[in-house]
């Protein structure tokens, strides 16, 4: 099995982000990845949740109306993070979007 951290800051993967998960979406991969294991559709697993002392500022409803939410870190796991995404990499760009 693989470990992963989402939320424990920067990486090389973060797009642009500060690499922080809010408390809020971080519940909603626990529930949800431990509901599609009980489904018995294959999905990672999130072993742990943390909440830290560290506040993100988010725009939940995409509004305009930012606000400080508390971050947490989920842990993470899989027999694999292989996934489509990481092989775009050896995709050539197309002419006409540019991606």
């Amino acid at each position: 099995w693989e470990l992963q951290f989402k939320g424990s800051g920067m990486t090389p993967y973060s797009r642009f982000a500060d690499g922080k998960a809010v408390l809020r979406s971080s519940i909603r991969e626990y529930l949800c990845s431990e509901a599609m294991w009980a489904l018995g559709i294959p999905t990672t697993r999130a072993a742990s949740l943390i909440v830290t002392d560290s506040l993100a500022e988010r725009d939940p409803h995409y509004n305009g109306n930012k606000i400080l939410e508390k971050c947490s870190v989920v842990l993470r796991l899989a027999p694999t993070f292989w996934r489509f995404g990481s092989f775009e990499i050896f995709k050539p760009s197309d002419g006409y979007s540019g991606k």
